[in-house]
């Protein structure tokens, strides 16, 4: 053993040398009923303490799903916005490129209208 576990065994043993021969006695039944209350109403008390942390634990991870639910509907939303705008983009330039070859073939109606200043 080393010096330090020797003193750690050193003061255990002052320690239980030193304890009251009271308090190694058996207590009282009126003492043994009160501790036994009061450590029911402990034991209670933490169930509930337990209960309340487990139910905002719940509450929590609900509300993040919801969040991480509707953040993914927002980016569902926009990229399909984006995809709506280049679809609307890619129609709009193919029906340009019609015209103008349209224009070039000698269809005048298809070509564009000069602006007036």
């Amino acid at each position: 053993m080393h010096i330090g576990s020797w003193a750690k065994v050193g003061f255990l043993v002052a320690a239980i040398a030193g304890a009251s021969v009271s308090a190694l006695a058996e207590d009282p039944p009126e003492t043994q009923a009160e501790r036994r209350a009061l450590n029911e109403a402990q034991a209670k008390f933490a169930a509930q303490q337990i209960a309340d942390y487990q139910a905002q634990k719940a509450a929590i991870a609900e509300e993040q799903a919801a969040k991480e639910a509707a953040y993914r509907d927002a980016v569902a939303a926009r990229d399909a916005d984006i995809a709506a705008t280049r679809q609307k983009a890619a129609d709009d330039h193919a029906r340009w490129e019609a015209a103008v070859a349209a224009c070039n073939a000698g269809d005048v109606s298809q070509c564009a209208q000069p602006q007036q200043p």
